[in-house]
This record gives C-alpha cells, sequence and structure tokens, in this order.
C-alpha cells in the first residue's frame, strides 16, 4: 500500500489555491478517505476516496481468468454550501449542502496484466483528462455532434 501522506491539489482558480487533503482512513465498506478542512465546516470539507478492490484467489479454477479483474475506484467529492436564511429568533442558520459535485474513476484490470498496462491506462487517463475536446466535454457540458 503507498504510504498516506497529505495530498495537494491546486483548484482551477484565476490565481490557483492549492487544497491540502489529510488522510482519514478506511470507512466501514474499505474505502480510504482524505478531506481538505480548509473551510469554515466539517459539511464542506472537500475529499478524495481510494478503494481497490482485488480479485479473490482461485478455488478450484472457479474463476475464468478473463473475469478476474481488480478494480481501482478513485474520487474527488466538493460539497457546495448554502445558507437557506434565518430562523425564528433572528439568526442567520448555519450553511447546510446544497448539493455535491463528485468525480469517480474506475480502473478495471486484469489479474493477468503487467505494470507497464497499468502505467500505460493512468498517463493515458490523464493526458485524455487533459485534451481541449475531453475539457470543453465535462467543464461546458458540450457533447459530440456528428
Amino acid at each position: 500500500m503507498p504510504a498516506v501522506a497529505n495530498i495537494v491539489l491546486a483548484d482551477a482558480q484565476a490565481t490557483p489555491v492549492n487544497h491540502t487533503f489529510n488522510p482519514l482512513g478506511f470507512d466501514a465498506q474499505g474505502i480510504f478517505w482524505w478531506e481538505d478542512r480548509s473551510l469554515a465546516t466539517p459539511d464542506g470539507y472537500w475529499r478524495i476516496s481510494a478503494q481497490l478492490v482485488r480479485t479473490p484467489p482461485p478455488t478450484n479454477g472457479t474463476i475464468a481468468s478473463a473475469n478476474r479483474v481488480n478494480r481501482v475506484r478513485v474520487g474527488l467529492h466538493k460539497p457546495v454550501l448554502e445558507i437557506v436564511g434565518v430562523n425564528s429568533a433572528g439568526y442567520q442558520t448555519a450553511p447546510t449542502v446544497a448539493y455535491v459535485d463528485r468525480s469517480v474513476e474506475e480502473f478495471i484490470f486484469s489479474s493477468r496484466d503487467v505494470l507497464q498496462d497499468r502505467k500505460d491506462l493512468r498517463k493515458m487517463k490523464a493526458n485524455l483528462l487533459a485534451d481541449a475536446n475531453f475539457i470543453t466535454f465535462i467543464e461546458q457540458l458540450e457533447n459530440w455532434r456528428n
């Protein structure tokens, strides 16, 4: 397992701001979490999730090798807070989560692949997300047209 450490990611502001995600640990589903604690309330903390689901060892050849896969899921979760108004006593209410934007990628690797196969896929995925067409697709929500 990789060493558990802080993860620093720059956002997309005109002057990028680095966000430091501190490791939290595993939840009951085996997902490891990090969170950026720079917001005023934990409800608004940005989070990173990571999960590895390994293929089980073969038992008497019951799983065909073509179906033996390892899955790696990585997510980035960004809650957006809103202040609804004031309560009956005239105090401003605490911010609540309005919605959560998230991106979850899943890498599915055959149990027969080699390190170079995984390196190629990761690098190509990073390049794909940096491609101008995909930037427009993701950020402007513009689909391809025939």
